[in-house]
């Protein structure tokens, strides 16, 4: 089932057809792929192609799609947009809404505090416009096609893909990145052995969950972000740029084993967080909407592989960290901008794979790490309600205050 919220925002936008076919692209020694085509593989794309590589980026579903995401982009994310947009020959434009307020619900108490960091926009017109111009840069586009396993030899990568009539096809390049997000498991096979990424996840580990509903759902001002916080997690609501209300939650599992659905989980965790005061959107709507869930989203997984230094990893294929108000799409197009940078020296040219991957370990690790911390603290202070219920307190007390705190705990200072 296809919500409105969805259908209004695919009705502004054509899906983006393939601009190469499998056969061709089969047939064609690529100098990168990548797999994925959120924000990480498609900006990994655009600068990528802008060197004049052979860039092919494929993805296993078509363009516009939705996605479970707060559709918040951190400031981070608007600098990396706005370097791409200098970087490629074709500038990224979009109708980002700055924010301008944050309102904290927890176990019936609410603050609101200035907030004007960051932006809003629906992943449908980020993930599509990134695509565009990644096609305008030269790097060719292969939607509905799947990335099965990859052969490893001493020249390049196979990688078997299956296109969504089950035919398969295989692929080779010089280098391949992955940015499959938390779906990343293709196996690798190497000369010797075989092995699928090992992702370390910390335990009690939440899962996302999100939909889309229509605008006259409830009452969530434009440019404000709304936060509600309970035992089972948190969830976010925000206007999008057609008016739409998106959802986005993380919430234990243990919540979900307890509902008899997801709807049903979702509307306990906000039904506790905010009480007796009145919810903003209707919650009677959550079992009619297309609530969609991610696998579990604490993850590390590591940024180039174990076994082979000539397959990347970037955006949240590399390692995920739950955020309370959106900076994983910084995150996403950050590690794209050190991986290509890594990848490709000055004169355009690929690395030796060692040293590019010595140098993306290096990059990654001293932009992000700090980051990855910092969001692993709030997120278990998010886990005790005495905590969260007195920050709130004091949030309603002290609004000026509580808004600069609150920018410097999300990493927007």
């Amino acid at each position: 089932m296809v919500s409105k919220d969805v259908a209004i925002l695919n009705s502004t936008i054509d899906v983006l057809s393939p601009s190469i076919h499998v056969q061709a692209a089969a047939t064609t020694p690529w100098d990168i792929v990548i797999v994925g085509a959120g924000p990480a593989g498609t900006a990994a794309a655009s600068r990528a192609a802008t060197n004049q590589l052979r860039v092919l980026f494929i993805d296993r579903c078509p363009l516009p799609r939705p996605k479970v995401c707060g559709c918040c982009l951190s400031p981070l994310a608007l600098a990396e947009l706005a370097d791409l947009s200098k970087s490629t020959t074709s500038p990224f434009k979009a109708s980002t809404l700055l924010l301008t307020g944050l309102t904290i619900v927890s176990h019936g108490h609410r603050a609101s505090v200035p907030y004007a960091t960051g932006g809003v926009l629906s992943r449908i017109n980020l993930d599509t416009g990134l695509a565009k111009n990644a096609i305008a840069a030269n790097a060719a586009w292969l939607p509905d096609t799947r990335a099965l396993s990859c052969q490893v030899d001493d020249d390049n990568v196979t990688l078997t893909v299956q296109t969504s009539t089950q035919s398969q096809h295989t692929i080779r390049t010089k280098r391949l990145l992955m940015a499959a997000g938390l779906y990343d498991a293709i196996r690798i096979h190497g000369n010797t052995e075989s092995h699928r990424p090992t992702r370390n996840r910390p335990p009690n580990n939440r899962i996302g969950l999100g939909t889309t509903l229509p605008a006259t759902s409830g009452a969530i001002a434009e440019r404000h972000l709304v936060m509600a916080v309970g035992n089972g997690g948190y969830c976010g609501f925000v206007r999008l740029e057609d008016d739409s209300i998106d959802v986005a939650a993380a919430v234990h599992p243990s919540l979900l084993q307890q509902s008899a659905t997801p709807a049903d989980a979702l509307t306990r965790l906000l039904t506790e967080a905010f009480q007796d005061t009145e919810c903003p959107i209707d919650t009677s709507l959550l079992p009619h909407s297309t609530l969609r869930a991610t696998p579990q989203l604490t993850h590390h997984t590591g940024n180039v592989d174990s076994q082979d230094t000539r397959i990347f990893r970037v955006g949240d294929a590399v390692g995920y960290v739950e955020p309370f108000t959106g900076e994983g799409i910084g995150w996403a197009l950050l590690s794209a901008r050190l991986a290509t940078e890594a990848l490709i020296d000055g004169k355009g040219r690929l690395r030796p794979s060692k040293e590019a991957s010595q140098q993306y370990q290096r990059t990654y690790q001293h932009a992000l790490n700090q980051h990855h911390r910092r969001c692993r603290m709030v997120s278990l202070a998010l886990r005790s309600p005495f905590l969260v219920t007195t920050a709130v307190r004091a949030a309603c007390r002290f609004p000026t205050v509580a808004g600069s705190i609150a920018r410097k705990i999300t990493g927007n200072s």
